[in-house]
């Protein structure tokens, strides 16, 4: 089986490697990485969703089945636009771990920071409503947490990646807040920040920084079963493939970084 994971750029690693490594992933991985056109939170929509459509169908044309929508803008754009298309394909959609907060009963704020087009889309508003916390929930871009997740010397970066979530958190009372929930896969490559400056702001604060990779990893173990006829997951040797739609070294040697122990052939997509 050839499982396919799309993102902008390295955000969905964060969900493969939650994959891989807690939930025991082993099919044939294709992760297609659009690094010529990221970021996409910024960009226009419509450019953003012909990108969407022309990756996704290369991923669908080499045999990937499901295929994991990685990355929250992508789903909240287009999740039900695909699924109409290619009626055959299992598309498992990403969307901020909301309701993981609003089941912990914690009678607070949760603050949701994702990317600009997910912030405003129906699709995050729809399941705000749907679990009836609008008054305890606020929403925040966070833009260029996706630059400094996709730069090579991130880690040399922690000063400004700092100062940016610090600028982005002091607008609110945290006092006020249980969760904050990092809508976007590439936010979770930055968490220890996030505990960091929160402890910087006000050691006392119990805050808990949530995404939503183990969800994402345990439905397609689900759904990976289905399709296979199989009640257990069963374990393969795995092949790991990157594929790029730009030349980007800086894309490769974080790649390595991240999926540091997992063997990784990279190819390119360059229409």
């Amino acid at each position: 089986m050839k499982v396919g994971f799309f993102d902008s750029g390295l955000g969905g690693l964060s969900v493969l490697k939650e994959a891989i490594e807690n939930e025991g992933l082993s099919e044939d991985i294709y992760y297609l990485a659009d690094t010529k056109n990221t970021p996409y939170g910024v960009k226009d929509e419509r450019f953003v969703r012909d990108v969407i459509f022309n990756n996704i169908d290369y991923l669908v044309k080499i045999g990937c089945n499901p295929i994991v929508i990685a990355c929250n803008t992508a789903t909240s754009l287009c999740i039900n636009e695909l699924r109409e298309k290619y009626t055959d394909i299992v598309f498992i959609g990403t969307e901020p771990a909301v309701k993981v907060a609003a089941d912990s009963k914690q009678n607070k704020k949760i603050l949701v920071l994702a990317t600009s087009i997910t912030v405003k889309r129906e699709k995050l508003l729809n399941l705000i409503d749907n679990l009836h916390i609008k008054d305890k929930v606020e929403l925040s871009s966070a833009d260029k947490l996706v630059l400094f997740a996709e730069n090579i010397d991130c880690q040399n970066m922690e000063l400004e990646i700092n100062n940016y979530i610090k600028s982005i958190l002091m607008q609110y009372n945290l006092d006020e807040f249980s969760h904050i929930v990092l809508g976007c896969t590439h936010f979770p490559l930055l968490k220890d920040n996030f505990y960091k400056v929160i402890k910087e702001i006000n050691p006392n604060l119990t805050i808990q920084v949530i995404d939503g990779a183990k969800g994402i990893s345990n439905n397609l173990i689900v759904n990976i079963n289905r399709l296979n006829g199989n009640k257990t997951y069963l374990k393969n040797t795995k092949k790991v493939t990157i594929i790029l739609t730009s030349k980007n070294q800086d894309f490769i040697a974080r790649t390595k970084q991240i999926l540091d122990k997992e063997k990784i052939k990279f190819e390119y997509k360059l229409q």
